[in-house]
């Protein structure tokens, strides 16, 4: 018992159900045989009385318009059907007709006499009949006279099934264990076989395996079943990715985020190193005119250089200025159309001062009606910038090159500034973007900017969707700009 309690606990679906099943079919067996043993004679008896005493009432009532002689084929038929012995009396006990005993018709002294109520309508039953039969003695009428019918059968075959029942019992029982259990187990396998394949598709899906699709085998419940589940892996499964997109997407803008935060730092961080050393230089140059030390008597000298630095440092924090407004998420482009070639020869208007002075020839190669739509201030900042480098940083007596020419399959226009009799390291070309980077490391302020020149390039076309690059060529350096005809 104690095992089949512990089979009963497990996880096994299969042994359950066949178990139970096995235990349901058995009990039903021994019912049915528990049945048949104890009120199978019960049945038979009360049948086999009823059947005897409705074809009495019926030979009773037919002979009523019957003679003698025409009645006996009833009598016979009785006995037959009913395996009963039946014989007809007079009045004084003799037997005057019976189908087994047909050899003592007419003889009165061999048979036993018996005495019955005439006046009695219902069945009298034999004062010594024996257990488990049926006796009775009824008066029955016909055309030429009276005479009393006596019936007598026994029960003893239904004794002799039940004995025989209780004799085969160890085969039945062989039986009935075969079939229940080969039946269980059949019908447990039948049933438990999809719930276990479902089980299987389950599982690898609670474990996020979505290799599989549960096979639907069935239009009923479990068929539905199958479906759910496989909708649900579909949903989870394009949950999952969708949240590994978003994952990932998130893990992307952090690694963004801190990669900002950092160069904003560093920023920051040379922001102050460049505004502290002209600071301390204007501290210098105060405090030695304000108690007359050596040369910083001549204070319209120092006041003058003084009001340079100012300046410096002024254009210095535009510069940074325009650089965070550029860097915040808020800023927002006035596109309009522009005219390349109107906007380089405003630039190279506004820079022939400092060309002439380092006798600087600019060769300009571009069309009139080159237009693109983007933001023009920024576009002109950003030009203005490339070549103010390109004139600055060219040795006297240099050429500066604009190309400007037009890709109409790839919609896009490109500017070539050149600057000739100059080359720049190409350890440098990779950092020449970074802020406050410079190739002359002395930092003087004499031979070159403040180093926010070119990374106010990089941060205007990152914002207009620009392309650019540096590269050294047979002439010098050349800048090449990609503009796009319109910002999508």
């Amino acid at each position: 018992m104690n095992k089949i309690l512990n089979i009963m606990k497990m996880k096994r679906i299969t042994y359950k159900l066949f178990l139970i099943t096995s235990l349901i079919l058995l009990a039903f067996a021994v019912l049915i045989y528990l049945t048949l043993y104890f009120f199978l004679p019960t049945f038979y008896e009360q049948y086999k009385t009823d059947q005897l005493q409705t074809g009495i009432e019926e030979i009773i009532d037919k002979s009523k318009d019957l003679s003698f002689q025409n009645a006996i084929p009833l009598f016979d038929e009785y006995a037959q059907k009913n395996n009963a012995i039946i014989y007809l009396q007079n009045n004084e006990g003799a037997i005057i007709y019976s189908p087994f005993l047909s050899f003592f018709q007419g003889s009165t002294q061999a048979l036993p006499r018996v005495k019955f109520d005439f006046d009695n309508t219902k069945p009298l039953r034999n004062s010594n009949n024996l257990s488990n039969s049926f006796d009775v003695a009824m008066p029955i009428q016909f055309q030429d006279g009276n005479l009393t019918l006596v019936v007598s059968a026994t029960f003893q075959p239904i004794n002799e099934a039940s004995q025989v029942l209780v004799r085969f019992l160890p085969y039945i029982s062989i039986i009935v264990v075969v079939i229940g259990v080969g039946s269980a187990y059949l019908y447990s396998r039948f049933i438990t076989r999809p719930l276990i394949y479902i089980n299987r598709g389950a599982q690898k899906m609670a474990n996020l395996d979505f290799s599989e699709k549960i096979e639907v085998r069935s239009n009923d419940e479990l068929g539905e079943l199958s479906n759910s589940l496989n909708d649900m892996s579909l949903n989870l499964q394009q949950t999952m990715l969708d949240l590994q997109k978003a994952n990932q997407q998130l893990q992307s803008d952090i690694e963004k985020e801190r990669e900002i935060e950092k160069k904003r730092r560093e920023f920051f961080s040379i922001v102050a190193h460049e505004l502290k050393t002209p600071l301390t230089v204007m501290k210098g140059h105060l405090e030695g005119m304000m108690y007359n030390i050596g040369p910083y008597k001549d204070r319209d000298t120092y006041l003058q250089k003084n009001f340079q630095t100012v300046q410096d440092m002024e254009q210095l924090v535009r510069e940074i200025l325009g650089i965070s407004k550029l860097e915040q998420h808020t800023f927002k482009l006035k596109l309009e159309e522009v005219n390349l070639a109107e906007l380089i020869n405003i630039i190279t208007k506004n820079l022939g001062f400092f060309a002439s002075q380092k006798d600087i020839q600019i060769i300009k190669q571009i069309g009139s009606h080159l237009s693109v739509f983007t933001d023009r201030a920024l576009l002109e900042k950003a030009c203005k910038n490339i070549i103010h480098n390109g004139i600055m940083y060219s040795p006297h007596g240099e050429k500066v090159y604009i190309k400007l020419t037009q890709d109409s399959k790839q919609q896009h226009i490109q500017i070539q500034v050149i600057n000739t009799g100059v080359k720049i390291k190409e350890e440098d070309i990779q950092y020449i973007f970074k802020p406050f980077y410079r190739i002359e490391k002395s930092r003087n302020r004499n031979t070159g900017g403040s180093g926010l020149g070119l990374y106010i390039v990089k941060q205007i076309f990152e914002a207009l969707f620009i392309t650019y690059s540096m590269n050294n060529t047979e002439q010098g350096v050349q800048f090449l700009v990609t503009i796009p005809l319109s910002i999508k």
